[in-house]
């Protein structure tokens, strides 16, 4: 990867409070789920993303309500339904950038060495 030579200007002190909300709030493996299957189902009720993650309703609830009260998903109430959906990029942003370190890392470890010839 190759960086240009443009000096960015610095991003202001409250910005990086925030990232770094976002950033803790990804920090469990749950919640990436849910982010990661709304990125792919687009907006589902609550007991779709508990049958396609797995997990205990009452603990994936309260994920969603916590990133809900982030504003990284959105929710609207259907009857007694509540669907959800991602609401921020930023979530999917971090989510692909996993996935293309992911797919590195797995495509060098598959990779054959290089060969060396054997010396005698």
């Amino acid at each position: 990867m190759t960086r240009k030579n443009i000096q960015p200007d610095p991003l202001p002190p409250a910005v990086f409070d925030g990232i770094a909300g976002v950033i803790r709030l990804l920090g469990h493996a749950q919640r990436l789920r849910i982010v990661e299957y709304l990125d792919l189902h687009g907006e589902r009720a609550a007991g779709d993303i508990v049958a396609g993650i797995g997990g205990h309703q009452a603990a994936v609830s309260q994920h969603l309500n916590q990133m809900r009260a982030a504003g990284i998903i959105g929710a609207r109430r259907q009857g007694r339904r509540v669907f959800y959906r991602l609401a921020a990029e930023s979530p999917v942003t971090i989510l692909n950038c996993i996935r293309r370190q992911y797919q590195a890392v797995a495509a060098a470890a598959a990779s054959p060495a290089p060969s060396r010839p054997v010396s005698g």
